[in-house]
């Protein structure tokens, strides 16, 4: 077992009374600038949600989100210094699942970048695009369902799934099942909720969002926390060489570091686009707060959201396990 956090304790820059929430160096040609440079279009349409299994996931599937998911993408490459995955690689010609697939983004790069590999995508929605690899399909299906794939898989792959995963003891286990000996899970997630090591996010109203949405998660009997149990859970399924690697997401450009400020800065576009998303079903349909109350805290969360005086980040936990290469299939 290993554990490693790669980013430790962040040094905050210094700022004033005076400063602005955003900072000089940050303006709206420069938010434009980033997404352009992700999207050739924005689609502002109102949410929307899949029908399939209405209820079972709380964040809408609409262009708009779609386009957070690629941004996230974006993120998560930067972290991982635009790698795909973290585990020890050493063959090209692997038969993949990513569960949870979303957009495929993530499944699609992967069958490009390693053409003699075959990826297989599931989601709970059809949203992912038609024109595609060759060696890379999608197929609606839910992950918390038994999984009845016919091949075996030598990666399972799943990126930020805490939120809307039931069971990830029951999860690991069918992926240790799907997998071939050898073969290796990797788990990319969040760790709600979003915190500080500082005590900056202490009373304000985006500490309260966060507040709202793990209870209303856990009254859903979900666990937005799960990432950080991943290891442990990984380990007692019985996969060897098991590596947990932790990150943080600065919330906003606060860090002093300037590779960690620009990816504060797009973390701050990913949670500022997706905040409604994230907040609304579970705040309104499962808290029962009035629409009026809940866009009143929105509004105070995206003003935290925004200022460099709260030291707020994102928990990220990438994890991977490998089966045994004497277990049985």
């Amino acid at each position: 077992m290993a554990s490693e956090e790669v980013s430790g304790h962040i040094e905050a820059e210094l700022t004033s009374d005076g400063d602005s929430t955003l900072g000089d160096d940050l303006s709206e040609s420069d938010t434009q600038s980033i997404r352009s440079s992700l999207f050739q279009s924005v689609s502002e349409n109102g949410r929307g949600y899949h029908k399939y299994k209405d209820g079972l996931y709380f964040m809408p599937e609409d262009e708009r989100e779609q386009e957070r998911l690629d941004m996230q993408h974006e993120i998560f490459l930067q972290t991982m210094n635009r790698k795909l995955v973290a585990f020890p690689m050493k063959q090209t010609a692997l038969n993949v699942l990513d569960i949870g697939t979303g957009t495929g983004i993530w499944a699609i790069d992967f069958a490009d970048e390693f053409p003699e590999s075959t990826v297989l995508g599931t989601d709970l929605s059809p949203i992912q695009p038609t024109y595609l690899p060759p060696n890379c399909k999608f197929e609606v299906d839910d992950f918390d369902q038994p999984w009845s794939f016919s091949q075996k898989f030598d990666l399972v792959h799943g990126r930020m799934l805490a939120g809307s995963l039931a069971d990830p003891v029951q999860l690991l286990k069918q992926a240790y099942d799907a997998l071939k000996p050898g073969g290796w899970v990797e788990l990319q997630d969040f760790a709600f909720p979003v915190t500080s090591d500082d005590g900056t996010m202490a009373g304000t109203a985006y500490e309260q969002l966060n507040d709202n949405l793990v209870k209303a998660l856990q009254m859903l009997g979900r666990d937005g926390a799960w990432a950080s149990h991943y290891r442990d859970f990984i380990e007692k399924q019985g996969f060897v060489n098991v590596r947990e690697i932790k990150y943080k997401w600065p919330q906003n450009k606060w860090p002093k570091d300037k590779a960690l400020k620009r990816l504060g800065q797009w973390n701050m576009f990913n949670t500022l686009d997706g905040l409604h998303g994230f907040s609304a079903r579970l705040c309104t349909r499962v808290l029962g707060m009035s629409t009026e109350e809940f866009e009143l805290l929105l509004a105070g969360a995206r003003a935290d959201i925004q200022n460099p005086k709260i030291h707020a980040y994102w928990p990220i936990f990438v994890v991977y396990g490998q089966k045994p290469e004497a277990a049985t299939a």
